[in-house]
Parts: structure tokens; C-alpha cells; sequence
């Protein structure tokens, strides 16, 4: 076999890396088209994640490195890691006898399942974040800091509450207090404290150290170790809100910090406020997109930020759609089999067309692009439902006129939009805007068919593996969703259109923590008070 073989064989691929053997998993984003909706709510929502679920981890966090400093005080990265481990079980432990849900509680799906345990008078908190070995694989948390070094910790720097202690030695601490400035983790460590009884703090460290809790004892710690609920009218339920209202990166020097964050927030409750129906991220999202960035008429900069995300949302699913459809199609027609690569896309763009034609909305393959844009529905939503709904290539046809559609609904924002992702850098490789700008405009003038092929050629098959190939990186395994080899094509595997998660999810989950938004999604007094505290002075 020469060099530049490949053999498939068990799921496995010895490619031409010096004969390594590539082994074949499901990745996400196959296209790379994520990125730049990852970037832009990484730039409007600083200091909070998709998978940070519970805002009171904030204030016990900082509470818990607080304790460390005063009861441990050494500098072993390893000793804080594994009393922060222990913190963390004892809580998944803990919140299996919470009232109400435990949702987004790191660990609970393994804490409930040694709490059904029979016989088991007293939980083992050592056996819980290590195994014998020394491994924490099976146990609470895979990841040796735990949730808080896979979860929370970046976050928590972002917002100004933790550093790296001692020149990034794998050591963490609160930040301390600048005469108010700004919510520090000093304070929230205090307000913390301050919520929590004495004898309820005695009993949680001596547990802690013994390593062993009860039943009863697990019982007894609550509701002041609930992280779900924090205490109405308290020092950490005002600190926590400031937190979220404050500037985006308080550690930062700047002229004009930003303050997206707050935005966010404001346009957010004012959507609660309004009332209009559904509520949650995706819903608020779409009614920016919907009303382009605009309030009252006027660009808005964090709503005009969100509108962008959107778009770019809409561009990666109809992508994504489109290479879900052609696969389906390869796979349902070839199985494991090869296809001539040429022969595959013009099969696929052949029935795309014969598709549009059943539809009404072109002649025949030869109808030029311009004349099918003329006789669209522009209904991006109307598409996104088809193209989730449909399978093969039908499902490609969606995909393609999703993108359509949402070219058209943005042909006059779209230097607005281009202009915006260059100024806060959030434009990246392949992303919609500068397709519909640069490459698009100059197609329309090709025959549908000579489109379609190009496209499925160049920015689904060839894309997908270059995205693959890029992603490798020197490593062991291949998010591949199909093989070329001379020419031909080989199906290997799938992935679905979907979305990203703006993190708009995680700061409802917040709001209705601190009791700004209610559980039936309302503003309550309190989050009345917070709307007209970030509501801004030209309002």
C-alpha cells in the first residue's frame, strides 16, 4: 500500500500520517460554523457560560476559597483541588433532598444514584472524588478541578471574583475589595458567610475533613446550603444582582468599559415586561432578529449584536442542513458503498431542482438564481420548520432556501452586519455575511443548477473536510463524515442541523434564581426594581 492509501477497516483508518491509525467520532460544528455565533455571545453575555446553571455557585465559590485560605492556607494545587472536589460532592449530595428541582447542580445524577444505595448509613466523601488509583474517572465529576475548573472558573475570572493566586501555580483565590468599586469576591465570600448559621458552617467542615455525612446530617444543612435559592431582601441577593449589572470585566482598566452585559439584561426584562406569550432564550432571540437590531426605531448596540448572532444561527443551520441532506441521500442510495463524487453532487442537485419545480418556484435547472429570489417566500422561519422536518434531499432543498430567504430578508443590513462583526472581531472563517457580500452577489446570474453544484462541491463536501482535517490536528481522531478517495465518495456518518446556546438560557436561569423574574415568567417586585436600575438615563 502506498503512502497516500487508505484502508477502512472496523470504524478505523490508517491514513497517510506515518501510518497512524485514525479512529472516527461524532464532533460537532462539521462545517466550522459556529464560531462566530460562539463569539458573539461570548462578547454580549462576559462572565456566564451555557453550563453555568446556578448563579449562588458565584458566591459559594468564593465563600469556599475563602474558607481554604483561613482553614488550609497551603499553597498545594493539589490539596485545594481536591477540598473544592469534596465541596462539590457534598453539594450533589446535598441537593438530592432539596424541595423543589436540583437542576444544574454539578454531580447529582451520580450523588442520587449512591443515595438510592440501600444500607448506606453514612456516604464516603474520599471514595466519591477519587478512586484507588488515584483516578477521578467514574466518580462525581470526571474532570480533576471538578465543575469548578471545567464550569465556573472562567466565567468567575471574566466577572472579577477569582484569580490565579501566585503567578498562575495552579492556585485560586478570591479577589479583594476596592472600597466598593466594583462587587468583589471578598464581598460575596462575606455575604455568603453571613447566610449560613455557625453551627451549620461547624458541621459542613467537620464532615468534610472526617469525610463522611449522613442522612441526617445532609438534611439538616438545609436550606442554607440550597444553591438553588438564595434568601429574599439578603446582603448576597443584592451583591449577586450587581454582580450581573455591573461592567462586563471589572478587573479591566478602560475608558469606557463595557457594558454589554447589563444591556442584555435590560432589553431582556423588558421582553418579560411586554409579556408577549413565550418566553426564553431562543424566543427573545428571534424577536431581536425579527425587529433588526432596532428599538424605537434606532440601532440599538447589544440588540444589534444579538440580531447578528441570529443571523449567523440561521447561516450555519441552513448549512448544516444541506450536508445533512446530501449524506442522508449518499447513504440511503450507497450505503457503505462508493460514488463517483461527481456523479453524487450532480444526482443531488439534480432532484433539488426537480423539487423546486414541483414547488412552483422555477422552470427547469437552467432558471438563473435572480429569477427564483423573485418568487420566494421570504420566511426564514417557514423553511427552518421544513428543513427540520424533511429528510435527504428535500431536507438540502430547505437548507438552500433558508439561506434564500434569509439573504433576502438582510440584503439591506448586510454592510451594517458585515461592519459590525469587523469592529468587535467576531467574524470568522466562513460566516454568512461576508458569503452573501463577497460570493453571492456575483452568482446570481448562474444557471440554479451550475449554483447548486458548485456549492454542494465547494462549501458543503470540500468544507466539511477541510473543518475535519483541521480538527485533527496531529491527534488520533476524525470527525469525518465521509471518506474521498479518488474521486469517490464513501458515507461514513450524519450529524443534525441545530443550534447554539446563546447563553441567554443560563441568565434566565439566574433572573429567576434572584427572584427578578418568577417562575411563570413575570417580573416580580424585586425585578421591577432591577429593570429600573439598568434601564438607561435616555430611556
Amino acid at each position: 500500500m502506498s503512502i497516500t492509501q487508505k484502508v477502512i477497516k472496523s470504524n478505523q483508518s490508517i491514513a497517510p500520517f506515518f501510518g497512524e491509525r485514525l479512529s472516527f467520532i461524532r464532533g460537532l460544528d462539521p462545517l466550522g460554523l459556529q464560531n462566530t455565533s460562539e463569539a458573539t455571545f461570548s462578547l454580549l453575555l462576559p462572565g456566564l457560560n451555557n453550563v453555568t446553571g446556578r448563579i449562588r455557585y458565584y458566591s459559594f465559590y468564593c465563600w469556599l476559597l475563602d474558607q481554604y485560605s483561613e482553614r488550609v492556607g497551603r499553597t498545594d494545587p493539589d490539596e485545594q483541588r481536591r477540598f473544592i472536589r469534596k465541596a462539590e460532592y457534598f453539594i450533589a449530595l446535598n441537593s438530592q433532598y432539596y424541595e423543589g428541582n436540583n437542576e444544574n447542580i454539578p454531580g447529582s445524577n451520580y450523588a442520587k444514584l449512591e443515595v438510592q444505595k440501600e444500607g448506606v448509613n453514612a456516604h464516603d466523601l474520599n471514595a466519591g472524588i477519587t478512586k484507588a488509583d488515584g483516578s477521578t474517572a467514574n466518580t462525581y465529576w470526571n474532570f480533576k478541578w471538578g465543575a469548578f475548573g471545567q464550569y465556573y472558573l472562567g466565567s468567575l475570572r471574566d466577572i472579577g471574583i477569582i484569580i490565579d493566586r501566585d503567578n498562575n501555580a495552579g492556585i485560586y483565590a478570591r479577589t479583594n475589595s476596592r472600597k466598593d468599586e466594583f462587587v468583589s469576591g471578598e464581598m460575596l465570600a462575606n455575604a455568603f458567610d453571613q447566610n449560613i448559621p455557625a453551627e451549620l458552617k461547624t458541621l459542613f467542615f467537620t464532615c468534610l475533613t472526617d469525610g463522611k455525612i449522613s442522612k441526617t446530617q445532609l438534611q439538616s444543612l438545609l436550606p442554607a446550603f440550597n444553591l438553588t435559592q438564595i434568601s429574599e431582601e439578603s446582603e448576597e441577593q443584592q451583591l449577586l444582582t450587581r454582580l450581573l449589572i455591573q461592567k462586563d470585566y471589572p478587573l479591566r482598566i478602560e475608558e469606557e468599559p463595557s457594558t454589554l452585559r447589563r444591556q442584555s439584561i435590560y432589553h431582556l426584562l423588558r421582553f418579560v415586561e411586554d409579556g408577549s406569550g413565550l418566553f426564553g432564550d431562543r424566543e427573545f432571540v428571534y424577536s431581536v432578529y425579527d425587529s433588526k437590531g432596532l428599538k424605537d426605531g434606532n440601532l440599538d448596540f447589544s440588540l444589534l449584536g444579538w440580531y447578528y448572532y441570529q443571523f449567523n444561527e440561521f447561516w450555519h443551520y441552513a448549512n448544516t442542513s444541506i450536508l445533512n441532506g446530501t449524506l442522508a441521500y449518499l447513504e440511503a442510495t450507497k450505503g457503505p458503498n462508493w460514488m463517483p463524487l461527481s456523479q453524487f453532487v450532480q444526482n443531488v442537485s439534480e432532484q433539488v431542482i426537480a423539487e423546486l419545480i414541483n414547488m412552483g418556484l422555477i422552470e427547469d435547472g437552467n432558471t438563473i438564481v435572480t429569477e427564483l429570489l423573485k418568487f420566494l417566500n421570504n420566511d426564514e422561519y417557514h423553511f427552518l420548520h421544513q428543513a427540520a422536518n424533511s429528510i435527504e434531499v428535500e431536507k438540502a432543498m430547505n437548507g438552500f432556501l433558508l439561506m434564500f430567504s434569509q439573504y433576502l430578508n438582510n440584503v439591506n443590513e448586510l454592510v451594517l452586519l458585515k461592519e459590525y462583526g469587523k469592529n468587535h472581531q467576531l467574524a470568522k472563517d466562513g460566516e454568512g455575511v461576508g458569503y452573501f457580500l463577497l460570493q453571492f452577489r456575483l452568482k446570481q446570474e448562474m444557471p440554479l443548477i451550475e449554483y447548486l453544484k458548485e456549492y454542494i462541491f465547494k462549501n458543503i463536501i470540500y468544507r466539511h473536510q477541510y473543518v475535519a482535517f483541521r480538527k485533527i490536528r496531529g491527534g488520533g481522531l476524525s470527525t469525518q463524515k465521509f471518506i474521498i478517495e479518488d474521486h469517490h465518495i464513501r458515507y461514513l456518518g450524519n450529524f443534525e442541523a441545530g443550534y447554539t446556546g446563546p447563553r441567554i438560557g443560563s441568565l434566565i436561569s439566574f433572573l429567576r434564581d434572584l427572584n427578578i423574574i418568577s417562575p411563570d415568567n413575570k417580573l416580580t417586585t424585586y425585578g421591577e426594581q432591577v429593570l429600573t436600575q439598568v434601564t438607561p438615563t435616555n430611556d
